[in-house]
Formats: C-alpha cells, sequence, structure tokens
C-alpha cells in the first residue's frame, strides 16, 4: 500500500540549527533534518523540555544567497510542538508552524 502525502508544503532536506524558546528560555537546539514552509523536523541530543502539545518560539539559522555571496541571518517565528520521538541518540522533535516560513522558495505544485 502507497503511502498518501498528506503535506501541504513540500519537505527540503536541510541541515539548518534550531533553537526552541518558551518564555524567552532555550527549551531545545538542534539541527533540522527537513523544512518546508508549514512545519520542520529536527533532532537534538540535549536533554530537552518539550512536550507534545506546547507553543514555541523557532530560531532557525540559514543562508541566503543576496546576490554579493552566501550570508547567515535567523528567521523566527512562532511553532506547535507536534510529535516526539526517542531516537538512538537524543530525539526527535516535530513542530508545525503557526504561520508560514519562507527562508527559501519551492516551487509551487503545477511546476514540474
Amino acid at each position: 500500500m502507497e503511502h498518501e502525502e498528506r503535506r501541504g508544503s513540500k519537505r527540503l532536506k536541510l541541515s539548518w540549527p534550531i533553537w526552541l524558546l518558551q518564555n524567552d528560555e532555550e527549551v531545545a537546539r538542534g539541527r533540522t533534518d527537513n523544512i518546508s514552509r508549514s512545519g520542520a523536523y529536527f533532532r537534538t541530543v540535549v536533554p530537552s523540555a518539550v512536550e507534545t502539545g506546547m507553543t514555541v518560539s523557532v530560531r532557525i539559522g540559514v543562508l541566503s544567497d543576496d546576490g554579493a555571496g552566501t550570508s547567515p541571518h535567523t528567521i523566527t517565528g512562532d511553532a506547535r510542538v507536534v510529535r516526539l520521538k526517542e531516537e538512538e541518540e537524543g530525539s526527535g522533535i516535530a513542530l508545525h508552524f503557526t504561520e508560514e516560513f519562507v527562508p527559501f522558495s519551492e516551487p509551487s505544485r503545477d511546476e514540474p
């Protein structure tokens, strides 16, 4: 049986640094495994105080091409923790952004 894709945005396999904060206190940090306009999955090896359902502030470090070369900057927003997964070396955390993150261009579903 084939798995039906239910996500509204295509996930990109990008490894960017990510920090989760609640009340200006860091509750988790790691590197993204995949990210889209609507959510992200990341892994952390540092024990965290994150729970499913909690709302967090998100900071993601990205590289962008400003025409004069690649430069780092940080995008921020809010997200809800939708899933936690115990992994061999730490935890996996799935997020759903409360607003679309647009740190990269994404082809429309109508484009080949």
